[in-house]
This record gives structure tokens, C-alpha cells and sequence, in this order.
């Protein structure tokens, strides 16, 4: 026996426990290692005995910190960029066009012209006022009305901050509103002699023969008399009659002529006769295939097409390029010559026969875009006039511009008028787009705020602990208790 136990002790040494923890192999270690190993054993050996019998389960280890850390954080970071595509797709992927005339498009369009104003009055060495009344009395010599309501509209902005804000101040306490409270306002701030110049334009042929006349003794004035308002002026209070439209008319002009007109263009063309085709097609889509609304649209259209300016209108090449998308030209002049090639005058049956080729040849699908940017123009010239309307869509290159030339006047009326003249190469670039912020879109940015948020701790909590970790502790192998380093 004694043998035996010497050979254990020297060739398979074995390390016995006082708790009875069973044979530990003993490795060549150092003593402080040896007692963690032993510790370890202690806590996995499932015949471990705290006194009430052996251990069923074993210890269970909690999930570390950085394991938690990096699940919420790549969540969130793929989670991010998904919220912030649908957002941007339901904010601005829609198939609506841009600048629709909304209220709040109105509104932004609305501020960004005076802004514009603003800096106009600003371009000068002289005090604003004095630029702003000398573009007034500009105006009124050239007789070009439009551009005085529009810089009288544009005033509170025109103005310097004393100016502009006594400019407001009136405007708050004034009688009217809207507009008309506006220039009533703004004529107490320019010179006498352009106030009588103003006066002088303003008043009707009646009123200067009747000065003292009441607005509601002439039951028997024309149509374009219709429009009457009380105008008190600056040094007295006699009634005046606006002539606004007599010296810029705002009714619908057609320039696209009548069917009979048309169909003996159709018979010159038939027979190889020199003829305008862009303005031809555009006469016969007006007459033929448009509702009112857009005839009077094609009739400014026309009014385009026809100008004669030294350099090119980007809106005769535009309309040009759309209607023979549209209309398949050599099509149309089929069916023309053969409707009408022995015609040479004009016939009922010409008539028919120019209206069924046109209903046939054309693409009422296609036709339509072109229809909503006659529309476009139609309301443009009834907020402004006609010729007012040619100046502002001058410049228009396609249908985003046009659409943008339709907002810039449905916020300021008058005001494009005049920002046109004054600086007409920055008019479009006025027009602002805005989307309303709807309860889905409030959500939907809060929860990508709360992806931001959460990342930002993450990170935030991460580096603070990278920091602030303590020292491991180690414990006896025996007695489990902590050994601190000498």
C-alpha cells in the first residue's frame, strides 16, 4: 500500500479537496493560476455539494453588455435608411406635379417674391423710397398699369424697415382689405406729383367730365364700366372709376379666329400653300377639340406663336415641340389632301370634313396634358392680361416652368407683372413647392428622430463604458474569496 502511494505521489500526482470535490488533475502551473482552475472546477463540477444536496442546473451566464449593444444599434441603423426612403417617397414620390397651386405654395411663392422686391430696392445708391417711387412714375409715364399695381403691391416689401413697418401699420387699421387696403396705403407714401399723375390715370372719361358724380348715377354705363370702386384720394374724397381694363383689357381675346377661317387655311394647306402648320394645328385644336377653358388658353398660345421679337421665345420652340408630338402631321395632311384637293373655297362640307379629320387623326389622350397647360395660360392672362401673360411665359422652357409661371402669379397677381419687368430673369426661380406636413408624416419623422436618438445613446453608452469598466477580480480556488493584486 505504501508503494503504491509513493508511485501515485511521484509518476500521476493527484491534488485532493477538504469539500470533497473529487480527483483535480494538478498541472505544472503557477499557484495563483491553480487556485482559479480549481475554482472554476468547483463551480462546473455538478457533484458540488453547497449542503443541500447536488447542483440540477447549471449557473447561467448573463448576456455581456456589448451583445446587447450591437443588436440595438444595427437595428437601428438598417432600420434608418428604409423610414427615411418611404418618407421622402410619400413626401415627394407621388405622381402630382410640382407647383400646384396650393395654399401653402402660395404662401412661400408669396415671401420669396418679396424678397426679390426687397433686393430690387436695394440696387441703388438712393433710399428705397425713392427707388420704389421712381419705378412708380415709370410706369405711369409708359402708361403700363399692371406694373403700377404691382409696385404698389410690392411696397411693404420695396420699402425700408421705418417705412415698411408705418406701410404695415396703415395697412392693419385700413377700411378694406386684401388688395385694395394695400394700395390704398401705398399711394400716401409717394410723391404729389406722381399721386396726380396715378389720379389722372385711374379716372374714367366720365369722372372727368362729372368729377362730382356719384359712382351709382350712371345706370347707363358700358360693360367696361362694370368694374367701379370708391377710390379716395389723397387730398380729397371724390368717387373715381377704375378703368383698369380699358387700359389693359382682361377678357378673353380669341385670336384663333373662327372654323371658317380655319377650314380655308385647311384648303391652302391641302393644295401645298404656304401655311404656318404649328399655328394652323394649334388653331384647330382650340376651335375643334378644346372645352372654353383652354380655347382661351390656346388663344394666348396663338398670341405667343405670333409675336415678332429679334431673338428666339423659348415658348414658341416648346409649344412648337409639343403640338407635333401630339398631332401626327403628315397624317393630317393626308387626310387633308384628300378630303379637300379639289376644294378651293370655302364649303359646309369642307367644314365637316376638316372637323372629322382633326377628331379622328388626333390622340384625345395625348391631347390632354397639352389642354391643362392651355388652362394654365388661360388662368394667367385673367389674373393679369393678355399681354401681360405673353411677357410672364416668355421665358417658360417646358411644362415644369409653365406650372411654376401659373403659381408665381396665382400668389402675386399684379406683383409678377412687375417683378417680370424688373427682373424677369429670376421670376420663375420664385415659385416654391410645399408639402403639407400630414399626421403620416409627423410619425414617420418622429420614429426616424427615434432611430437617431437611439443610435446617438448607443454609441454614446458604449464609448462612456469603454472608459469607465472596473478591473476583473479574482477569486480563491478554496475558499471563493476575491484576491486583490499586493
Amino acid at each position: 500500500m505504501h508503494v503504491l502511494q509513493a508511485f501515485d505521489a511521484v509518476f500521476v500526482p493527484w491534488t485532493y479537496c477538504a469539500l470533497d470535490l473529487g480527483p483535480l488533475p494538478a498541472k505544472e502551473v503557477f499557484a495563483g493560476e491553480r487556485k482559479r482552475e480549481a475554482g472554476n472546477h468547483v463551480l462546473d463540477n455538478p457533484r458540488f455539494d453547497y449542503g443541500s444536496g447536488s447542483m440540477k442546473h447549471r449557473r447561467k451566464r448573463r448576456i455581456p453588455f456589448a451583445a446587447y449593444a450591437a443588436l440595438v444599434f444595427n437595428g437601428a441603423l438598417c432600420a434608418t435608411p428604409f423610414m427615411a426612403a418611404h418618407l421622402i417617397s410619400q413626401a415627394y414620390g407621388d405622381k402630382r406635379p410640382p407647383f400646384q397651386t396650393s395654399p401653402e405654395a402660395i404662401v412661400a411663392t408669396r415671401q420669396a417674391m418679396d424678397a426679390r422686391f426687397a433686393a430690387i430696392s436695394l440696387t441703388e445708391d438712393a433710399r428705397p423710397r425713392d427707388v420704389w417711387s421712381d419705378l412708380v412714375r415709370t410706369a405711369l409715364e409708359e402708361r403700363e398699369m399692371a406694373r403700377v399695381r404691382g409696385l404698389l403691391l410690392g411696397a411693404p416689401a420695396m420699402l425700408e424697415s421705418k417705412d415698411g413697418e408705418a406701410l404695415r401699420a396703415r395697412i392693419a387699421v385700413a377700411d378694406g382689405a386684401g388688395d385694395d387696403a394695400v394700395l390704398q396705403a401705398a399711394l400716401a407714401y409717394l410723391p404729389d406729383d406722381v399721386q396726380d399723375a396715378y389720379e389722372l390715370q385711374t379716372k374714367s372719361i366720365v369722372s372727368m367730365f362729372s368729377a362730382s358724380a356719384p359712382a351709382s348715377a350712371l345706370p347707363s354705363a358700358s360693360p367696361a364700366l362694370a368694374r367701379i370702386a370708391p377710390e379716395t384720394g389723397a387730398r380729397g374724397g371724390v368717387a373715381t372709376v377704375l378703368i383698369e381694363d380699358e387700359i389693359e383689357p382682361r377678357v378673353a381675346t380669341n385670336r384663333l379666329g373662327d372654323l371658317r377661317q380655319h377650314t380655308l387655311a385647311a384648303v391652302g394647306w391641302a393644295n401645298d400653300d404656304n401655311t404656318d402648320v404649328p399655328a394652323f394645328l394649334l388653331s384647330g385644336i382650340g376651335l375643334i377639340l378644346a372645352d372654353p377653358e383652354a380655347r382661351e388658353g390656346a388663344s394666348v398660345a396663338m398670341s405667343t406663336l405670333r409675336t415678332r421679337t429679334q431673338g428666339p421665345v423659348p415658348l414658341k420652340l416648346y409649344l412648337t415641340r409639343r403640338i407635333e408630338e401630339i398631332v401626327p402631321v403628315a397624317e393630317v395632311k393626308r387626310l387633308l389632301s384628300a378630303e379637300l384637293g379639289n376644294e378651293l373655297r370655302y364649303t359646309t362640307d369642307a367644314q365637316a370634313a376638316v372637323e372629322r379629320v382633326f377628331r379622328t387623326a388626333i390622340d384625345r389622350q395625348k391631347l390632354e396634358p397639352l389642354l391643362a397647360e392651355f388652362r394654365i395660360l388661360r388662368e394667367i392672362a385673367h389674373d393679369t392680361s393678355v399681354e401681360s401673360a405673353i411677357a410672364i411665359v416668355s421665358r417658360v422652357q417646358d411644362g415644369v416652368d409653365l406650372r411654376r409661371a401659373g403659381l408665381v402669379v396665382a400668389a402675386g397677381g399684379d406683383r409678377a407683372v412687375a417683378l417680370e419687368h424688373l427682373d424677369g430673369d429670376n421670376l420663375l426661380e420664385t415659385a416654391r413647392t410645399a408639402n403639407p406636413m400630414t399626421n403620416a408624416l409627423k410619425l414617420q419623422l418622429a420614429g426616424i428622430a427615434a432611430c437617431l436618438a437611439l443610435l446617438a445613446f448607443v454609441a454614446l453608452t458604449t464609448f462612456w463604458k469603454s472608459f469607465t469598466r472596473s478591473r476583473p477580480v479574482r477569486k480563491s480556488a478554496v475558499y471563493l474569496m476575491e484576491e486583490h493584486p499586493a
